[in-house]
């Protein structure tokens, strides 16, 4: 399975999102990451887990633009599976990795620059179905303040039905556990020290690497 991470806006987690979903996949089998974004975050993160001696890990490589698709399609084809992390802007590494996909998951805050994007973002993943038409889109709520996370979903989900987005049942809270994991090229899990956060992300992984 190929999982795209991707948005035309940053600041959603979308680097959080994908580590621990390479970390979570690379303990049933081996797993590819591919850091398409400028930053390297992702890079960054696993370079940090090899420092701490930490495993399982996936495979992390950094490919730009159009090597996303070109050599991700060759390398995925060894791995059970690929997680794409891309920078949070229209680029094309993100137009790459959602031709590679066969999964789009698209991390939203409840701010409402967050929610202005996904028009355009829209028209991006369009296009790209016109080559990937199984392609398949889900909306993961992120980043959102656990003390007003009922409220502010409910007018997020509402808004993202009515642009017809499939939205996962899982939701990411704001919560300083996973910052704390990435700075140790760990997840939050493995530190053990945020069971919310440990929660959330265990109910993503078992919704999205069944």
């Amino acid at each position: 399975m190929r999982i795209a991470v991707a948005h035309i806006k940053g600041g959603v987690s979308k680097s959080t999102t994908a580590v621990h979903l390479a970390a979570a996949a690379a303990k049933r089998g081996p797993t590819l990451l591919i850091d398409g974004d400028p930053q390297a975050s992702a890079a960054s993160w696993a370079a940090w887990r090899r420092d701490a001696k930490r495993s399982p890990s996936p495979t992390t490589i950094v490919l730009k633009d159009r090597a996303v698709l070109d050599e991700g399609r060759t390398l995925s084809a060894n791995y059970e599976t690929t997680i794409v992390d891309v920078g949070g802007r229209d680029s094309g590494a993100l137009r790459a990795a959602l031709l590679l996909a066969d999964l789009a998951i698209i991390p939203v805050g409840a701010s409402s620059f967050d929610a202005a994007t996904m028009t355009d973002l829209q028209e991006i993943i369009g296009m790209a179905r016109d080559f990937n038409r199984d392609l398949k889109v889900k909306i993961l709520l992120s980043r959102i303040d656990p003390r007003t996370k009922n409220t502010e979903t409910k007018e997020l989900i509402e808004f993202l039905q009515e642009e017809g987005m499939e939205i996962l049942e899982s939701i990411i809270c704001e919560r300083v556990g996973f910052r704390r994991a990435i700075k140790e090229g760990a997840t939050v899990e493995e530190l053990g020290k945020d069971q919310l956060a440990i929660n959330e992300m265990q109910a993503l992984f078992n919704e999205v690497l069944k």
